[in-house]
């Protein structure tokens, strides 16, 4: 009224149109929640006081009965009856004691038409109040959807009914469910707030077929009502009745109430707009959805192939490849054999995923016992209950499945790789480590399949659970391609350590992890003593500097006086003379840009973790995410560390590659796969990884370390065949990623040390004939500008040397220089001649110098 008296100078049309809407408006709001009130105050002068009630509605409604009475004795109560006039049935029966505040009950949502009667019973002298007000509730269902608006009044509680038929709901047995959303445009109990950090105007949504719920709900929403779902919520919210759910599906009437908790609405003088919608879910198969992603998920069969092509072209020769090796790997896997990592990795998941189960399925069975869906945060938008078996979101747990099957192909693709070394007899190959990523795989899988049962934060750590043992031994696999193994110390020609003993990883960093991860989910979910918590900080603390200060240690960044082992004890263990190794001049020009890069990551890392720490401290970081970001980070920098003076050798290597093809006719699409093949690979996997945190932390449908109804705020709704949300994405994405980060440590690691010999030594024999071709052409080049001409002679590891005779027939001529001094002096770096350009002698001088002076061939183990 008041905007259209203001308003009043609005031209005729608009002025009536808008009348019209608004009025169409008020009669739809008035005939969705039409009620009827009746007050009845009084002194009871004998026993029984009736009051009579006539009220005729063809529509669905309940009475709502609120009652009070006021005596000088404690000991006085009231008794309130409604009753059918006609079959004295009774509505409503309450006893209400003298010396308790106002209370308020309610009916059975029934079609009342006739006269109904409301008795007082009590001692004389009382004084009582009532007041009997009847609302409208229908929602009526058409082409199984239905909805209905209204406003919910501070401490005041709406309640709203529908109904469901057999047909509706057994059509399709299992796969039929309801879903009651409620929204509300309110989000903040002040609307001037726009702040994601302001107090939000909560409303609490129930769902039930048992009106005497509605007021154990209304009197204590949170307290625990078996036989009804509920949650909290500020602008959505949605409960999902399946026949998995408590309350089951059935036929019958059900009631869906709304309210805002006065504890919560103090200041609050306006009400809160809702939108309460019903939508029946019927023929709904889940088959397509799951059997699409587990035909995507093969697609890493591919990934093992490319890697081993890219990677490890030398060793691609299944000739001698004979099945019957597979069986004995098999055999020796499982009764005997080095597979330490292996071991640790199954006890630790034999262990830990049962007593993760055990948590969740607790807290789980927590929330279907109280009714209470706050206990765990899951995307109501996208939310498919499994049938009849588990009320849980089943595109959820079924977006697991690449994990395990990538785990499994992994393992499989392993087994063949170690049972190929088998077939040609090789003798220093350790496929422990390998195996272990294919058993973390598919842990990772089982783990985050159980966290999905009941998303929260102190389940959280059990998602993360093979995460953090996924990137532990992705660092061991990378120091381990660069340490000294017990089974071959005589190939490792430049490592100063041993290889990590699995033991020591599982006592000193796996364990520490889980214990620090569990303490620090505690603090950030039930929270504990100041005292405690400062203890544990410092105790954690402690424990990374010691790590840090390890890392360094392996890494060789201490001062050599710092160092407990030198190279002559390497020369004793291993039969190399380590010294004169490091001295040559490629060698030394990798170690010591190697240095410079662990050096720079190593300093960054730290830096980096300190950050994170000060984040963590105050509350802006999850103490899991922390820990798991810093593992993560420290695959990646260690990745980096080992990786570009590898990138650094390849380059120098095929820097020649055009006389290697046109001399030697070698095949190019092999130089390309090797070349731009590991770039692309590189790039792709980071690439992969990258989109996938992008659809975990931008496109995040849910946030466990906020109140549950700010959680909802961000749910999202179904968007690939209307079963899989931005969540489910991160798991495909994440597992292709985790694979090709995976394989490329697998393959940093050296698992097969004469499959990497024999691969280096072909491509070293390449790279002796490129340079031996290259000085050939350089001599044919100085010989034609000297005028004599270059005939082979004579043949040296199976390629002709040219030597040189005088155009004239061979005679020297008085004060020539002998043709095979001018052949000598013009392959030197300092040949003087005046046709060739400042240039091309420093390209020469460049040549012989990375050449190591003509004198020193490239070493096996740096290619």
């Amino acid at each position: 009224h008041y905007f259209i008296q203001s308003n009043l100078r609005m031209d005729p049309c608009p002025r009536a149109l808008l009348l019209v809407t608004l009025l169409s408006f008020i009669a739809i709001s008035e005939a969705q929640q039409k009620s009827f009130d009746w007050e009845f105050t009084g002194t009871l002068s004998g026993p029984v006081v009736e009051r009579d009630v006539t009220f005729s509605e063809s529509r669905r409604s309940i009475f709502n009965l609120k009652c009070f009475c006021e005596s000088s004795n404690e000991d006085d109560y009231v008794q309130f009856n409604l009753i059918e006039a006609s079959t004295y049935k009774s509505l409503v029966s309450v006893n209400q004691q003298c010396v308790v505040d106002e209370l308020v009950y309610f009916s059975h949502p029934h079609i009342f038409d006739g006269t109904y009667k409301l008795q007082i019973y009590g001692n004389s002298g009382i004084k009582y109040s009532a007041e009997l007000i009847l609302n409208t509730t229908d929602i009526d269902i058409k082409d199984q959807k239905g909805s209905s608006t209204f406003q919910v009044p501070k401490g005041e509680m709406v309640v709203k009914s529908f109904d469901v038929t057999d047909d509706e709901i057994r059509s399709t047995a299992d796969w039929t469910y309801i879903q009651v959303t409620a929204e509300s445009p309110d989000k903040f109990i002040d609307p001037t707030k726009t702040s994601e950090d302001d107090k939000r105007f909560v409303g609490k949504l129930i769902v039930t077929q048992n009106a005497e719920e509605l007021q154990t709900f209304f009197m204590n929403p949170d307290a625990v009502i078996s036989g009804s779902i509920r949650l909290s919520f500020s602008t959505f919210g949605r409960l999902t009745i399946s026949n998995a759910s408590n309350p089951i599906l059935a036929s019958g009437t059900w009631i869906v109430a709304v309210m805002v908790h006065p504890s919560t609405t103090e200041k609050v003088t306006y009400q809160k707009r809702v939108s309460v919608s019903v939508n029946i879910v019927t023929d709904y198969s889940y088959a397509p959805g799951i059997g699409i992603l587990f035909l995507v998920s093969l697609l890493g069969i591919f990934i093992p192939v490319v890697s081993r092509l890219i990677f490890d072209a030398g060793n691609m020769n299944f000739t001698k490849f004979q099945i019957k090796y597979w069986f004995i790997t098999i055999k020796t896997w499982v009764w005997s054999g080095h597979k330490g990592m292996t071991y640790f990795t199954t006890l630790l998941a034999a262990l830990l995923i049962v007593s993760a189960y055990q948590v969740a399925h607790a807290k789980y069975r927590e929330m279907m016992t109280s009714g209470n869906r706050d206990t765990c945060y899951y995307n109501e938008k996208c939310y498919r209950p499994y049938g009849a078996y588990y009320d849980v979101s089943v595109n959820g747990i079924s977006s697991n499945l690449p994990f395990m099957v990538q785990g499994i192909i992994m393992v499989l693709y392993f087994s063949f790789a170690e049972a190929y070394c088998r077939s040609n007899n090789h003798k220093h190959f350790d496929y422990t480590i390998p195996y272990s990523f294919g058993l973390a795989f598919i842990c990772e899988g089982f783990g985050s399949l159980i966290y999905h049962i009941c998303p929260s934060q102190i389940i959280f750590q059990f998602d993360t659970l093979f995460m953090f043992v996924i990137s532990i031994i992705s660092v061991i696999a990378i120091y381990d391609g660069y340490s000294i193994r017990e089974n071959d110390v005589r190939y490792s020609t430049i490592a100063k350590h041993k290889s990590v003993r699995s033991a020591k990883v599982f006592a000193f960093f796996i364990g520490p992890v889980y214990f620090f991860n569990f303490i620090g989910n505690l603090i950030s979910t039930e929270g504990l003593p100041i005292p405690f918590i400062i203890v544990f900080y410092v105790i954690f603390f402690i424990w990374w500097m010691f790590i840090l200060a390890w890392i360094a240690y392996k890494l060789d960044l201490f001062p050599d006086s710092w160092n407990p082992q030198h190279i002559k004890e390497l020369d004793e263990v291993v039969e190399v003379d380590g010294q004169d190794f490091a001295s040559q001049p490629k060698v030394s020009s990798v170690l010591q840009h190697s240095l410079a890069i662990r050096v720079t990551l190593f300093t960054l890392y730290c830096v980096l973790i300190v950050v994170c720490f000060v984040m963590t401290l105050l509350g802006k970081l999850p103490f899991s995410i922390f820990i798991l970001g810093m593992l993560v980070i420290a695959q990646i920098s260690l990745t980096l560390i080992f990786f570009i003076p590898l990138i650094w050798v390849v380059l120098k290597f095929f820097y020649k590659l055009p006389v290697n093809i046109v001399y030697t006719k070698l095949q190019l699409s092999q130089h390309l796969l090797v070349t731009v093949g590991m770039f692309l690979y590189v790039l792709i996997s980071c690439g992969v990884t990258a989109l996938a945190l992008v659809f975990f932390t931008t496109f995040s449908v849910t946030d466990k370390s906020i109140a549950p109804y700010k959680s909802r705020e961000m749910n999202g709704e179904c968007f690939l065949n209307d079963f899989y949300d931005t969540h489910d994405f991160w798991h495909l994405f994440a597992s292709f990623g985790l694979m090709l980060v995976t394989l490329l440590c697998v393959q940093i690691s050296k698992p097969c040390r004469d499959c990497y010999l024999r691969y280096c030594t072909k491509q070293d024999d390449n790279m002796r004939r490129m340079t031996h071709l290259l000085k050939r052409r350089q001599t044919e080049i100085n010989a034609k500008a000297l005028g004599i001409s270059v005939v082979p002679d004579e043949e040296e590891d199976g390629e002709k040397v040219q030597d040189v005779t005088p155009v004239n027939g061979g005679d020297k001529q008085p004060g020539e220089e002998d043709n095979e001094e001018k052949v000598k002096r013009s392959r030197s770096p300092g040949f003087e001649n005046p046709n060739y350009s400042q240039k091309e002698k420093g390209a020469a001088v460049e040549e012989v110098e990375e050449d190591g002076g003509g004198g020193n061939e490239p070493d096996a183990s740096m290619v």
